[in-house]
């Protein structure tokens, strides 16, 4: 019988089912689930575009810790350059606001909180040798995005 505390990893390690690895692998699925769910209710067609787009960069992720150094500097430019799109596009609020108006700004407020959570954890793999650079750079930078994307599809918002 299988170890059902272990788990093979797509390079044919295995580690712990509750290792900081499996940890950070199973939080970037879950930011893809609720990307996807924002993704099928947004209402503004670009935001359904960049949201696809931001799931293949989801599994790339995923493969970076699975496998090793999948994703790659144009990865990191797209991501810049969707904030850069997105940010001249919105207009920031100057106060705190609440981002959850609807199903899609809902799931991707759930997105970005969760993508923080994997930035976390990436981080502490990244002083450990296990997470490049490049990764939790992606991953800092894809929360900002997905705040953009709230503003883009939400509009107005309630201030506090």
């Amino acid at each position: 019988m299988k170890d059902p505390t272990k788990t093979t990893l797509a390079d044919g390690r295995t580690v712990g089912k509750d290792s900081d690895i499996a940890w950070l692998i199973g939080t970037v699925d879950e930011v893809n689930a609720f990307i996807g769910l924002a993704k099928v209710f947004a209402k503004n067609k670009d935001i359904k575009e960049v949201l696809g787009n931001v799931q293949r960069l989801m599994f790339k992720i995923g493969s970076d810790f699975a496998l090793g150094p999948k994703i790659t500097e144009e990865d990191y430019e797209w991501l810049l350059l969707m904030i850069d799109r997105f940010e001249r596009e919105v207009n920031k609020p100057r106060n705190f606001v609440i981002l959850e108006k609807d199903e899609s700004t809902a799931f991707l407020s759930v997105a970005r909180a969760v993508v923080r959570r994997a930035e976390r954890w990436a981080v502490k793999l990244r002083r450990e040798g296990i997470a490049s650079e490049l990764a939790v750079e992606c991953l800092n930078k894809l929360s900002y995005l997905l705040y953009l994307l709230i503003l883009k599809e939400g509009g107005e918002f309630e201030k506090i």
